[in-house]
């Protein structure tokens, strides 16, 4: 029986020192883990930082939301003009050589509709200055109430390239608007 105790205590004794030695190392590879990652990204950011310099001055930003537009896109487009920019919700409009209209938003359809929606409210007015400038800053998704007729592309940078933040933001630089490295774009292509 004292063997029997003997065995069962060593076996006690051993799994707390395994136990000890174990967090002690799990410890440690954390420790290592957090230094590999401070690691990449102290590499990511010197390789955002050297993408940067000078980006702003040789980007096109016609050819570049070109090509972002274009991405689901059956037929690639040109962007022939900047028609307008719209500062309250951040967003250009855009014709394309096909004649189509593109619209880039860091903002989502329901945004977008609403800003219409604000449009064609204030044409409603009685004064002839709120009819006129409604008029004269027409709906971006045109003129249907509920936003048909309109393909939406969304471009996300998980899913386009490590620098699509920074691009975007020169190319908004560019435009005249401030997105602040935007994560996602939605292109709105109006027939």
């Amino acid at each position: 029986m004292t063997v029997e105790i003997s065995v069962a205590l060593l076996v006690f004794f051993l799994t707390v020192i395994l136990a000890v030695y174990n967090k002690r190392q799990a410890s440690a590879l954390r420790g290592m883990e957090r230094l590999v990652q401070d690691f990449v990204a102290m590499q990511i950011r010197d390789r955002r930082t050297r993408y940067i310099e000078g980006l702003a001055e040789h980007i096109d930003p016609l050819a570049w939301l070109a090509r972002e537009a274009s991405y689901e896109l059956e037929l690639p487009i040109t962007i022939s003009e900047v028609m307008r920019v719209v500062h309250d919700i951040q967003a250009v409009e855009l014709r394309a050589s096909s004649g189509l209209r593109v619209i880039v938003s860091t903002m989502p359809k329901v945004d977008v509709m609403r800003f219409d929606r604000r449009l064609r409210a204030a044409g409603g007015k009685k004064s002839a200055v709120d009819r006129v400038s409604s008029f004269a800053s027409r709906p971006l998704l045109g003129r249907s109430r509920w936003g048909w007729g309109v393909q939406i592309i969304e471009r996300v940078m998980s899913q386009a390239n490590e620098f699509f933040d920074l691009e975007a933001e020169a190319v908004a630089e560019r435009i005249g608007l401030k997105w602040d490295k935007p994560s996602r774009l939605w292109f709105y292509v109006v027939q």
